[in-house]
C-alpha cells in the first residue's frame, strides 16, 4: 500500500471513529432527555384511561378505570354502577396494566379541586359513602360544599380527612 493510500485510509478511519463518537454522544443526549421527560410525568398521567389497582389508606385495594385525575383526587370507574373518588394523599401504591395512556389530562382537569367534586355530589343529590383516613365512614347525601369541607347529614367533613368516596356512577 502506498503512503498516500495509507494516509487516506487513516483519514477515513479517523472520520468514521469521530462519527461513531458523535453518534454515541447523540444517543446519550437522547437517553438523558427521555429520562428527564419521564421524570416529569406523574403516575396519574401515565395511567389515565387504563385499568389500575390503587392501594388506599383506610380502604385497601380499589380497582377501576382511571377516568379523571386532578391535583387533589382521582376518579375511578369501578363497575357499571359504582365510582370511587380517591384522595391523591391517600394513595399508597398504584398497579397499572401495560400500555400507553389512553387519554391526555387537560389543564381544566388538573386544576379541578375537592370543592368542585363535592359541589357535583351536592348537585346530584346521591347518597355517598365517605371513608375517612382514620378508617371510619360517613354515609349520606352531601348538602353543602365549603371551601375546605363537605356537609353530610349535618356533619362537617374536612376534605383533608377524606381518603375516598364511593358514589353512584
Amino acid at each position: 500500500m502506498r503512503w498516500d493510500e495509507r494516509f487516506d485510509a487513516l483519514e477515513t478511519d479517523l472520520a468514521l471513529q469521530a462519527d461513531g463518537e458523535s453518534q454515541a454522544e447523540r444517543d446519550r443526549q437522547i437517553e438523558d432527555l427521555a429520562v428527564e421527560r419521564s421524570a416529569a410525568v406523574s403516575w396519574a398521567d401515565r395511567c389515565l384511561g387504563r385499568e389500575i389497582v390503587l392501594s388506599v389508606t383506610a380502604v385497601g385495594l380499589v380497582r377501576g378505570e382511571l377516568a379523571m385525575a386532578t391535583a387533589d383526587w382521582v376518579l375511578l370507574h369501578h363497575d357499571v354502577t359504582t365510582d370511587w373518588v380517591v384522595s391523591m394523599d391517600a394513595v399508597l401504591s398504584v398497579t397499572a396494566g401495560t400500555g400507553a395512556p389512553l387519554t391526555a389530562r387537560g389543564e381544566v382537569q388538573r386544576r379541578t379541586t375537592w370543592r368542585q367534586a363535592w359541589a357535583t355530589f351536592v348537585r346530584d343529590r346521591d347518597v355517598v359513602v365517605v371513608v375517612l383516613v382514620d378508617g371510619s365512614t360517613v354515609r349520606g347525601t352531601p348538602t353543602r360544599a365549603g371551601s375546605d369541607y363537605a356537609e353530610i347529614g349535618g356533619e362537617l367533613v374536612p376534605y383533608t380527612a377524606v381518603a375516598a368516596v364511593r358514589c353512584p356512577r
